[in-house]
């Protein structure tokens, strides 16, 4: 083969030159003028780039995805298997089409919730509700902004009676409510049993022993027949509460008044002064009731 350097390869117009040395990979051949890469090593990169192609045309469709999946727990002790990624990813695409915002992966998170995860960001539930509540338990430690998140949750409430009540009405007839209560029982039994001793023992403490038991009877027969007859629960409270900040009151019959549940709810423990007015007429007890 006829030697022809770059220059004057490049002079006449060709593509290719030849010195007759060897390239670094010991290929005598002919070289590119752009690249200065020889014919021989050209076509061992191409047969590497066009197997490379042929192993992607060959892979899976959602290979990256389901990589990415298994990835994320190189931290944990469990570790999905291909199968198990694929079909979460599988779940995640579906729910995605059909337009849902979480989806079940059938496989727990990193920190071994079984919960649904967000189809946006791939993130579970429950992790996600953690580290919301976390980070609003770090901002409620400022005593400016727990100020301001109390009046903004108040006005809320207040401008919003209504539907909060349709909603709460809704909850309780579906059963959302008591689950979520019973639920709550279950995790915390030992505070629950503490509450219910301590307030029995106030309660006991706050009872006179020259006031028998038969006076409380009336007031129970009284708050049955007023439930029975307006269809509105009705339920007996201290109109002084017997854990009141300033005073506390008796747990006698001249201390007690029926009134309705959702007017209890609201007074909770604090003083009539306070709940009614300063011109509130405190209950009448008739003796003339007991039997």
């Amino acid at each position: 083969m006829e030697i022809i350097t770059l220059q004057q390869a490049k002079a006449q117009g060709l593509k290719r030159f030849f010195t007759g040395d060897p390239c670094c990979n010991g290929h005598i051949c002919e070289r590119y003028c752009s690249n200065g890469l020889c014919v021989e090593c050209r076509k061992v990169v191409g047969a590497k780039h066009s197997e490379k192609r042929r192993q992607e045309e060959n892979r899976h469709p959602f290979q990256h995805k389901i990589l990415s999946f298994i990835n994320a727990y190189k931290k944990c002790d469990h570790r999905p298997t291909w199968d198990q990624a694929l079909r979460a990813v599988e779940n995640r695409l579906s729910a995605d089409r059909a337009g849902f915002s979480v989806y079940d992966p059938e496989y727990p998170c990193t920190h071994g919730h079984i919960s649904n995860r967000r189809v946006k960001e791939g993130m579970c539930v429950k992790c996600q509700n953690d580290a919301g509540r976390a980070r609003i338990k770090e901002k409620r430690k400022n005593p400016e902004y727990k100020k301001a998140d109390s009046a903004k949750s108040l006005r809320y409430y207040h401008d919003n009676k209504k539907i909060i009540a349709e909603r709460r009405k809704k909850d309780w007839r579906s059963g959302k409510i008591r689950d979520r209560q019973y639920e709550y029982y279950k995790k915390n039994k030992s505070k629950y049993c503490a509450l219910t001793v301590h307030y029995q023992m106030k309660k006991k403490m706050h009872t006179l022993s020259c006031v028998p038991s038969k006076k409380f009877i009336s007031f129970y027969k009284k708050r049955d027949a007023l439930t029975f007859k307006t269809g509105i629960q009705h339920e007996i409270d201290h109109y002084y509460p017997l854990q009141g900040k300033t005073v506390c009151g008796l747990h006698v019959p001249w201390n007690l008044q029926i009134i309705p549940a959702s007017e209890n709810r609201q007074k909770h423990n604090s003083m009539p002064e306070e709940f009614y007015g300063a011109n509130h007429t405190p209950p009448i007890w008739e003796q003339s009731d007991v039997r």
